[in-house]
């Protein structure tokens, strides 16, 4: 698969969408090539592992992380 990467369907290419800013409800197939016999619908909202960022786009960074709960 990808690179092991977790982005959101939105900004993936492999998200079938038909705008260039889909919003959050937009579902749509994913066509990444290990998945696509799965047939997946997915929202745009979704994500996982085998994402690789449309060109133009970048992988969102994430802040710091959420301090342990004890």
């Amino acid at each position: 698969m990808a690179d092991a990467s977790w982005g959101n369907c939105k900004s993936c290419r492999f998200f079938a969408g038909n705008s260039d800013e889909p919003s959050d409800n937009d579902v749509q197939s994913c066509n990444q090539s290990e998945l696509k016999k799965f047939a997946l619908l997915v929202s745009a909202d979704s994500g996982c592992n085998a994402y690789e960022a449309q060109v133009g786009e970048s992988v969102p960074i994430g802040g710091e992380p959420a301090p342990a709960m004890h």
